[in-house]
């Protein structure tokens, strides 16, 4: 049995396009509709920890040493880490809106038309236009609200976020500021205290056009130097206010050279890359500070009135390392920096006496990716490939340095080059030194212990080091203390608590093609766990299927279980056995059995036509899902026969859900396992009744401030927790990369929040409660991206108060009565005939509604099929006697009931008369009378009621038959049956005792209409030709 899903604009088209030719009534005249549905209860989205980061060069990091703290990138995040006495490491994290505003406006000068966020051109509803504090599309935070009434429109699906990509903590430790990637990125000025607004900067900086690639904050935190990628070309220095943190360009150049790092030295700044060190000087006197009166807060602000001056920079003269690319850049002093290369050499540049001078000092013998200044012991760290760090006092750097020789160059060695993960970044925090590796995970060690062996005094946060594909969740407790794994396309799977702490790390060995491009390579695809978490199994690209066991993580059994790569696996585990589902872009769905230690096949189901996106096993087993790209969700029962060795199992279709597109993601109701939620391509959200396979209900993903809808995927449902939280649907937005959280009953967009930057592929919502006596349910969403990043969401989800939600509605009904009169449709009230007759059957008096007259029967023109002759020897037509309008309408069903004459030998049509052609015309109004009252005759008769008795009887013994369930009704349709019997008996002896009375009259009347027919053949024929006819 299949079933279509309900598609709600085919409904919304069919209501309003058929074509009426009766007015209907005013829709003045009802209450307004709301498009949109109020939401009853608002949900916050709050980000708790970040595993992982998106650094990869000393762009994305920064340190501060008085205060302990660090800042990395993560993907549209930066994050502000502080080390506290206990060496526990706290998160901040600092993100704007693509729509939010500064707190300090700054008007670009080369872009003054343009906005700082990206252009909507689309018109949206007015209805759609309602309070921030109930239609925020993303959290409800109070910063939140101050970032979007500042704003001049909401934020849209089309809206991109984009990744950070560089931060810069100021010397003083009162800013931090933040750039973007991509097209039309932004400079982003924070501010670092306690109490303020993580989505609020100070400043937003706008004159970059192409990603922004680095940021330095001078010495003295009075300037800040943004440098845009290669494509942009720009390298601007922007003057900072230190009480506000207003911003106002100051000087600017054109910078073209691949910049691998920057930094200040003094008044000065310094810039290296792919064979480049430039020293750029700042004018000596410095600018008045931008400052901001009350005047400007409120007043929007003006142009800038002055144009930046020019930046004038010199390239140092680089000798024998000409061709070198220099990594890395530290200031020592206001006229003295290091500098490191790809090849090992570190190289001292002095400005003491206003020339830039760079010598050798020593080379290190290993690839320098990185450098750090530590002031407190005088020294310099560098690091490098494999971890390695080695230290280098200022003495030493001062008095071994030796100018550079224009004879060979250094070219790198292997030793040099070094095998294992690079350290990326380095930071000093006082007590402490931070690292980055390529890895992607972060290391913090003791300065005390730097001596000893780093490996047993480190503080470690590991991460993926690619995209993080799926994540699993765990039953608790367990032996590793873990609530949910992750896993990578390289076969890592990492194991996780809820506080972002890693209690395990295993490794699924991949097969590799030989003769394969590295693009091409196998990739882990999905992982799945027991409940006991005995048994791991996982699917590879290209079809490999394994077993693992939890505790050793041996590989008992590897399978080719499809010819392409693996797209689901579902497990459903009993006393005795272990059934394994996996499915894949082959067409097939593959059912496996684990009996002691080994692994069986048992079934191959081909019946979908398109790959197979997702397995899942329901009732303890009992039932299988499968969909599917071909549009369908094949629901399977559990068979079980008796064997030679034991119980065979296999199963077959018992239902078929066809869907208008297809799936994307499917996942049950958690307050009732017969309910199965289903997204699609065409970005709805159906839910279907499994047992019977009946449509319930679907939404549209849409936004509650545009009509922008979006496809959702990877979905969770969480239950109804009664006073507190209704039924929720978590899913990911392919579109816009958002997490959204709906209210499934009402089809209403509760929150959504946007992280990731690469797409997110998985949600996982984790629920616990601390205290069984109340009904608090901690939940925390965990999402997964494409960037390596994972990140830890606590969800809030509060009812609305009872005068809010008044107040919303009706604010929404105000805004349709305050439409203009010229707008709405001229007001009608059509009363119909009945309508009006009962009006003259309560006032009896009055004068009546003139009516038309009854116009003369129509003579029915003369058929050319009609066996009889149409015209008689004169040629002149004979016309038919009129008969009257109930001898029709009673003999109408008998007429209905007769085939059709067949066809007669072409005759000469008769000529018309002229007294006929004006008895020949009706009215319209008369026609259409008449089809109207003829219809009425038949509808609810004896006859019709009696065909639809037989259809349905027919029917239910048809379904009677193909079931064996109990019928507790069963004496009751007996006895209805009896007593329609007996009717009929009685019935049918009437009718024959009532044809033998008349059957002499009746052969009488037969052979009267015999001879007439006979003498009058004119009138035969015109009768049975008004009949065809008809």
């Amino acid at each position: 049995m299949a079933y279509n899903s309900l598609n709600a604009k085919g409904k919304a088209v069919g209501a309003g396009s058929s074509l009426r030719i009766t007015p209907t009534n005013s829709p003045g005249l009802r209450p307004p509709r709301t498009p949109n549905k109020a939401p009853q209860h608002q949900a916050t989205l709050s980000l708790q920890t970040v595993i992982g980061t998106t650094t990869t060069s000393p762009h994305g990091f920064s340190s501060h040493d008085q205060s302990k703290s660090f800042a990395i990138c993560a993907g549209s995040a930066a994050i502000l880490a502080e080390l506290d006495e206990a060496g526990n490491v706290n998160q901040r994290f600092f993100r704007a809106r693509p729509s939010a505003s500064s707190v300090h406006p700054v008007t670009s000068f080369y872009h003054q038309s343009t906005p700082p966020s990206t252009p909507d051109t689309r018109t949206r509803p007015l209805s759609g236009v309602k309070s921030t504090a109930h239609s925020a599309i993303l959290n409800g935070a109070p910063a939140n609200e101050l970032a979007e009434s500042n704003s001049s429109r909401a934020w849209s699906s089309r809206e991109r976020v984009k990744a950070v990509t560089s931060v810069s903590i100021s010397p003083n430790g009162r800013f931090l500021a933040v750039g973007e990637t991509g097209y039309g990125p932004r400079v982003l000025i924070y501010s670092t205290a306690k109490d303020a607004p993580s989505d609020v900067p100070l400043s937003i900086l706008t004159e970059h056009t192409f990603g922004v690639r680095g940021l330095a904050f001078s010495s003295d935190s009075q300037y800040l130097a943004t440098l845009g990628d290669t494509n942009d070309g720009f390298l601007f220095v922007w003057s900072v206010s230190l009480k506000s943190g207003a911003a106002k360009l100051h000087l600017t150049n054109k910078c073209t050279s691949s910049i691998r790092d920057m930094c200040f030295m003094g008044q000065t700044l310094i810039t290296v890359g792919v064979r480049h060190v430039k020293v750029w000087r700042l004018p000596e006197t410095r600018p008045a500070s931008p400052t901001k009166t009350r005047h400007n807060m409120e007043s929007a602000p003006s142009s800038p009135s002055f144009a930046p001056r020019a930046l004038s920079g010199r390239n140092c003269l680089l000798g024998s390392l000409a061709e070198s690319t220099f990594t890395s850049v530290a200031s020592v002093s206001d006229h003295e920096a290091v500098v490191g290369t790809d090849t090992g050499a570190l190289c001292f540049l002095s400005d003491a006496e206003g020339s830039q001078k760079i010598t050798l000092v020593e080379n290190v013998g290993f690839s320098i990716t990185s450098l750090m200044v530590d002031s407190d012991r005088s020294c310099v760290w560098a690091g490098g490939r494999g971890r390695r760090m080695q230290r280098f006092p200022f003495e030493v750097l001062q008095s071994s340095a030796a100018p550079l020789s224009p004879g060979l160059s250094e070219t790198p060695s292997e030793e040099q080059k070094g095998r294992g993960p690079a350290i990326t970044c380095m930071g000093s925090l006082t007590t402490h030194i931070v690292t980055v590796d390529t890895t992607r995970a972060i290391h913090i060690y003791p300065f005390d212990a730097m001596d000893d062996e780093q490996s047993h005094v480190e503080t470690t946060m590991p991460a993926h080091r690619d995209a993080v594909l799926g994540i699993g969740p765990l039953k608790v407790p367990n032996d590793l203390e873990a609530d949910f794994f992750t896993w990578s396309c390289n076969g890592t799977v990492n194991f996780w608590d809820t506080l972002g702490k890693c209690r395990g790390s295993r490794v699924i060995p991949l097969e590799e093609v030989p003769g394969v491009d590295e693009e091409a390579s196998n990739e882990l695809r999905v992982v799945r766990a027991s409940d006991e978490m005995n048994v791991f199994v996982s699917g590879d690209k290209f079809g490999v299927l394994r077993v693992l066991e939890g505790q050793s993580w041996k590989c008992m059994n590897q399978v080719r279980a499809h010819g392409a790569e693996v797209t689901g696996i579902a497990l459903s585990t009993t006393f005795d056995s272990c059934l394994i589902a996996s499915c894949g872009r082959d067409r097939m769905v593959q059912l496996f059995q684990i009996t002691e230690d080994n692994l069986k096949l048992v079934q191959t189901m081909d019946d979908h036509v398109g790959a197979v996106g997702q397995v899942l096993f329901i009732n303890d087993g009992e039932n299988l899902l499968s969909c599917s790209a071909d549009r369908t969700v094949l629901i399977r029962e559990r068979v079980t026969r008796e064997a030679d060795d034991g119980v065979s199992i296999a199963y077959m279709i018992s239902k078929v859900i066809t869907l208008k597109s297809s799936p994307v993601s499917m996942s049950l109701s958690a307050d009732d396992a017969d309910v199965l939620v289903i997204s699609t391509a065409d970005r709805c959200v159906h839910q279907y009744e499994i047992p019977s396979g009946r449509h319930l209900n679907s939404i549209r993903a849409v936004d509650s401030d545009s009509n922008d809808a979006v496809v959702m995927g990877a979905l969770t449902v969480a239950g109804e927790i009664l006073g507190h939280s209704p039924k929720l649907l978590i899913g990911v937005a392919s579109t816009d990369k958002s997490i959204r959280v709906y209210d499934l009953d009402r089809g209403v967009l509760l929150t959504g929040e946007f992280g990731h930057t690469e797409g997110v592929s998985d949600v996982q919502l984790l629920e616990r409660n601390p205290d069984p006596s109340s009904r608090t349910v901690v939940r925390t969403l965990i999402s997964s991206g494409m960037d390596g990043v994972v990140m830890m969401w606590n969800i809030s989800v509060q009812p609305l108060q009872a005068q809010e939600i008044t107040r919303t509605t009706s604010k929404e009904e105000d805004e349709g009565a305050k439409e203009m009169a010229l707008s709405r449709p001229p007001i009608r009230k059509i009363l119909s005939k009945n309508e009006l007759a009962e009006f003259r059957h309560e006032h009896g008096t009055g004068t009546s509604t003139p009516t038309r007259e009854q116009s003369p029967p129509l003579i029915r023109k003369l058929s050319k099929l009609s066996l009889a002759p149409s015209s008689t020897k004169n040629g002149d037509a004979t016309p038919a006697t009129p008969t009257p309008a109930s001898a029709r309408s009673s003999s109408r069903l008998e007429r209905l009931r007769r085939t059709p004459s067949p066809p007669s030998p072409k005759s000469t049509p008769a000529k018309k008369t002229s007294h006929l052609s004006h008895s020949n015309h009706r009215s319209p109004l008369d026609i259409r009378s008449r089809t109207r009252y003829g219809g009425k005759t038949e509808f609810g008769s004896l006859n019709m009621s009696t065909e639809q008795v037989c259809r349905t009887l027919r029917a239910y013994r048809k379904k009677l038959n193909g079931t064996k369930e109990n019928l507790p009704s069963q004496k009751e349709l007996e006895r209805e049956l009896g007593l329609t019997l007996r009717a009929l008996h009685s019935r049918t002896k009437g009718s024959e005792s009532t044809g033998t009375e008349t059957d002499g009259s009746g052969k009488e009347n037969e052979n009267l209409n015999i001879g007439e027919s006979s003498q009058s053949p004119t009138s035969s024929s015109s009768h049975s030709t008004e009949e065809y006819a008809e």
